[in-house]
């Protein structure tokens, strides 16, 4: 999938906000290495979010277990 930028965002709150986890980052990071050098994305910009296995979402709630 191609994601072109709406308004200034940054990389890892593109990331999260598509996959629920920061965990394939460094792989997105990786398909998107125009992306590299910039704090946040400029309107326009295009990221490519790739389809990854992701086996659970990460949350700040902690469960009685934890």
């Amino acid at each position: 999938m191609r994601v072109i930028i709406q308004q200034p965002k940054r990389l890892d709150e593109i990331v999260f906000s598509h996959y629920g986890t920061l965990k394939v980052l460094e792989s997105v990071i990786e398909d998107n290495q125009h992306l590299v050098n910039k704090i946040t994305l400029d309107i326009g910009d295009e990221v490519v979010l790739n389809e990854f296995e992701t086996n659970e979402k990460e949350s700040n709630s902690k469960t009685l277990w934890d």
